[in-house]
């Protein structure tokens, strides 16, 4: 009887124990954070002209509970920088850095609506009884975006509703234009990224060459459309042989558009497919 007795005691203990730690994890501050830090790539170029504008929509995770009532949020812009490191020719040590702001910054009122925008205001919110929400943002389609890549780097900052979460989650980058871009799954050169190792090294001229073989729009949905199909395979042999045909038509090579380039520089490397 002793045994159980001793039983039962430290199970009501270790029970008392987690009800004071459940309640004073809750007692905490709310808090919020982003559900994704990846930087995200929008582009204009498919939407027909009369498109001035498009929301891309971040999600916000909340921690410490839900609430009956909509609940403000706080973003703001911040800027880039690029970092390099000059190192000693000998030893390879670092000895200095130089410190450059990444170009291309996104203005507020042009390129983007900003925060401090009256139409923004009711949107900056976790609704009532949502431990999360997307917050949407709106893009400006301006001219200047068909001559460059515009980076708009969000960051969420605490107010009299949140702290912040984790400090490495709160920070996130749009890239958008109004020419064709990379999509999140051929982000970078490099198997990181699932559909290099179906279409290889990217360059604008490649991405326009299978958007006329293939006459669809190829993006992040065409990537997760083919991938769920197990047709990367057969898209890499179309592609493959179609970039062969170009290359040997007659009528491309006197026109020097034969062999395709990834620029329209003569120098510049081959377009090829894996």
């Amino acid at each position: 009887m002793k045994k159980y007795s001793c039983i039962i005691i430290i199970g009501l203990a270790v029970a008392a124990g987690c009800k004071k730690a459940d309640y004073l994890l809750y007692q905490d501050t709310a808090r919020i954070q982003m559900a994704d830090t990846a930087a995200a790539s929008i582009t204009f170029v498919y939407e027909a002209p009369s498109v001035t504008r498009d929301t891309v929509y971040v999600r916000l995770n909340t921690i410490g509970g839900i609430t009956d009532k909509d609940r403000k949020v706080k973003l703001e812009q911040v800027t880039e920088y690029d970092v390099t490191y000059v190192r000693d020719p000998v030893t390879n040590k670092i000895t200095d850095s130089v410190v450059k702001e990444k170009p291309f910054k996104a203005v507020a009122g042009k390129h983007y609506i900003g925060f401090d925008d009256p139409a923004m205001q009711s949107l900056l919110v976790i609704r009532a009884n949502k431990a999360y929400d997307s917050i949407p943002i709106i893009l400006l389609r301006d001219a200047d975006l068909k001559s460059n890549s515009y980076r708009l780097r969000l960051k969420v900052v605490a107010n009299d509703v949140f702290g912040i979460g984790e400090t490495k989650a709160i920070q996130k980058t749009l890239v958008f234009s109004d020419r064709l871009e990379r999509f999140a799954s051929w982000l970078t050169d490099s198997y990181s990224s699932t559909a290099y190792g179906t279409l290889g090294k990217y360059s604008t001229t490649k991405h326009q060459f299978i958007i006329d073989v293939l006459k669809v729009r190829i993006d992040e949905a065409w990537w997760q459309a083919i991938l769920a199909a197990g047709a990367t395979a057969h898209y890499k042999s179309v592609l493959k042989d179609a970039l062969v045909a170009f290359n040997t038509d007659p009528a491309n090579i006197s026109s020097g558009k034969a062999p395709m380039r990834e620029t329209s520089d003569p120098n510049s490397p081959l377009v090829t497919f894996p």
